[in-house]
């Protein structure tokens, strides 16, 4: 019975503790603020490092246009990111320039046409996302642009 009334105890103070709130001052929310943009800068280069073709928006509520570009100068990335989501049509091009995939997205969702072509400029394979699920009819293509393979695809399975 006691160990009860201790515990019970325990957890308003606990409740009681959390309840309280600091008001920060301008300056203390501007130094949370820097600490929080580091933190997501140093977790974006280590993911980076792990994976080069990884695209991040520069904040997790960053809405506008984003390019990406290789060291060459030349255009690796473009899109649209709406509140740290990509939106809309996202192209993606091999170093030589010529595109690569061009992929749409609704909120963060693969929805929409889905291209991805060779460096040679013809179509890899070709089909429809449907909340980001292969959904409709892809073809695939090799490299002189023949048909070579064509696969419907229902909720990501094939049919």
């Amino acid at each position: 019975m006691v160990r009860k009334s201790i515990l019970c105890v325990a957890i308003s103070l606990f409740f009681v503790g959390c309840s309280n709130t600091v008001e920060l001052s301008e300056e203390d929310k501007a130094v949370a603020d820097s600490l929080s943009k580091v933190y997501q800068k140093i977790k974006a280069d280590s993911l980076k490092k792990l994976n080069p073709l990884l695209i991040l928006p520069p904040d997790s509520e960053y809405t506008g246009d984003y390019i990406d570009k290789y060291p060459n100068g030349i255009i690796k990335y473009t899109g649209f990111y709406r509140f740290g989501k990509r939106h809309g049509q996202w192209i993606a091009f091999y170093d030589n320039g010529l595109p690569w995939s061009e992929q749409t997205y609704d909120k963060g969702i693969r929805d929409g046409a889905n291209i991805v072509y060779f460096e040679n400029s013809k179509v890899r394979y070709k089909g429809f996302y449907k909340r980001d699920k292969r959904d409709s009819t892809w073809m695939f293509y090799d490299s002189l642009g023949t048909l070579i393979k064509t696969v419907v695809y229902k909720d990501d399975k094939e049919i």
